[in-house]
């Protein structure tokens, strides 16, 4: 699975938030693939997406989360997009 997490320019602290609880899990999902896309870098990918605020998380080019998800509800939202024989190397 790959996971994009797409960031605004600096002075976005709710983008800061949402990338450490990114990082915080991706540790416990090996096979999920982390990107962090800065939308000035993708504004294409951003219209297409018809989201304009940030952070917003995309899995396998669906969006997910428009916001900073809770991390219970981002593990909720990664094991169901996953098959059932994958499950988190750790879980808290």
């Amino acid at each position: 699975m790959v996971l994009e997490i797409f960031v605004a320019p600096e002075g976005c602290p709710s983008c800061g938030k949402a990338e450490t609880i990114v990082e915080r899990i991706a540790k416990d999902y090996p096979d999920v693939t982390v990107r962090r896309i800065h939308i000035m870098d993708a504004a294409d990918r951003v219209a297409a997406y018809g989201v304009f605020s940030t952070p917003f998380i995309v899995m396998d080019g669906a969006v997910e989360f428009v916001g900073v998800p809770r991390e219970a509800d981002l593990r909720a939202r990664i094991t169901s997009r996953r098959p059932a024989s994958q499950t988190p190397s750790d879980r808290p």
